[in-house]
Parts: structure tokens; C-alpha cells; sequence
């Protein structure tokens, strides 16, 4: 079973409307969307807010329906200046940004004590998504460093603890920031199990948030979508996830 996991339901809109074989089931409360893409099995959920609820969902679905991917899809918002409205993001490391244990123990700021300073995507997985989108998008799409939180970051000076100059952890190029990818790094992380998180720059720290900048991140969805939708296709017709 591959999972795909979203904040909203326009996060998961496009998958939905290309499954086939649809049947619901209901897990902790949330109406989950079981069907095919491309012949393999897709489990779709939404409505995952913040962190710790996110690594909650996937380790119960992880667990339940032998979930042997994770996609993580939605929206980010730019850290770093190199990004443009609608380009996107598919997470090659994720740090998580409101984690501090470091009185207590010799642990960087971001790193829970006991793990790795950040979760790192599959090279396989990047590296299909990677080539999907280059055939199918003409530019826009870039591999990023996740910087992910329980709080929706709308001004650089909210960073200021993690940041170093205009770096944070040591990142200044293609950065972004979001709320559930962590969650879901660590559940995969202690679950050997290979995530990616694929996000649309929906705005910029220290702007407003538009209504034009929200239909264009829509819009983008579709992009987003027939990307994951190829790459499905792909790994399913080689032995990527055949050791999971």
C-alpha cells in the first residue's frame, strides 16, 4: 500500500479523482479513501495537522495496511529567496524547527535526542520523483531542505532562534517550511518505511497571503498530482519497494 497524506482535502483532491475501485474506511476518526492508481494499492488521508498528529496517523496506517511508501503533499511556504510562486519542492532532508532539548543533552537544536539531526529521502524515491517531473513540467521543480514545525511560520523574525545569518541549520538554498512532514519522517524513519514529502510554494515569509498566490498553488495541484501519479506507475514497475 502506498499512502498519501495531506492537510486539506484540496491536497488530495487530484488523487482521488483518478482512483479507481474506491472504498472508505474510517481509522482514530478519520474517513480514509482506499482504491488503485495504476494497479497499485493508494490510501488517502487528510485533514493532518501539525507534527505530532501527523507521525500519530502514519504509524497507526504504517502499521494497519502495510504502508510501504509515504508521499506527503500540500502546500510550503518559502524560506530562502530562490523560490517562486508555484514552483516545487520535493524534501531530500526534513529538520525539524521547534525542537530544543539541548539544556538537557548534547543535542542540536532541531534534533530529537537519540536520533539523526534530520531525516533523509530515499535516493531512489527522490530520484524517480525527480526524473517524473523533468519529463512531464518544464522547470519548477527543485529538490529542498524542509525545515518543518508545529507553527505556521508568516514572518522571518518568528525564525530567529534557528537561524545563523539568512541559513538555518546551516541551509540558505532552496529551504522551505511546513507543519506535517516531520511527523511523518520520524514515523517512517522508525518504521523503515520510504517517505518524500512533494509541496507547493503557496507563499513568502513577511508577504500577505493572497487569494491570487491561493489559486495559483491550486492550479499547481494538478502539476503536483500527475507527477506522483507517473512516479507511482514507475516504481510499481520496478523492484524499488520490493525489499519493504
Amino acid at each position: 500500500m502506498i499512502m498519501i497524506l495531506g492537510s486539506s482535502h484540496d491536497d488530495i483532491l487530484y488523487f482521488e479523482s483518478i482512483m479507481t475501485s474506491k472504498r472508505h474506511e474510517e481509522v482514530f476518526g478519520y474517513d480514509l479513501t482506499l482504491g488503485s492508481i495504476f494497479n497499485q494499492e493508494v490510501l488517502l488521508v487528510d485533514k493532518v495537522y501539525t507534527n505530532p498528529l501527523s507521525a500519530t496517523i502514519a504509524s497507526a496506517l504504517i502499521a494497519k495496511y502495510y504502508v510501504i511508501l509515504v508521499f506527503v503533499v500540500g502546500k510550503a511556504i518559502a524560506f530562502s529567496s530562490d523560490w517562486k510562486l508555484g514552483d516545487i519542492a520535493i524534501s531530500k532532508q526534513i529538520y525539524f524547527g521547534d525542537v530544543d532539548q539541548s539544556a538537557d543533552v548534547d543535542a542540536r537544536f532541531g534534533q530529537i535526542p537519540g536520533l539523526p539531526p534530520f531525516f533523509q529521502t530515499q535516493a531512489d524515491v527522490l530520484g524517480y520523483l525527480s526524473s517524473s517531473f523533468e519529463k512531464r513540467l518544464d522547470g519548477g521543480v527543485y529538490p529542498a531542505t524542509f525545515v518543518t514545525s508545529n507553527v505556521v511560520f508568516t514572518l522571518k523574525k518568528q525564525l530567529v532562534e534557528v537561524m545563523v545569518g539568512d541559513s538555518i541549520f546551516g541551509q540558505k538554498e532552496r529551504v522551505v517550511l511546513d507543519s506535517n512532514s516531520g511527523g511523518v519522517a520520524l514515523s517512517c524513519y522508525l518504521s523503515h518505511v520510504p517517505f518524500v514529502s512533494v509541496k507547493v510554494i503557496s507563499r513568502f515569509l513577511d508577504k500577505p497571503y493572497t487569494i491570487e498566490e491561493y489559486a495559483e498553488t491550486l492550479r499547481r495541484y494538478v502539476a503536483l498530482g500527475r507527477g506522483i501519479v507517473a512516479t507511482i506507475g514507475d516504481i510499481g514497475r520496478s523492484d524499488l519497494l520490493g525489499g519493504n
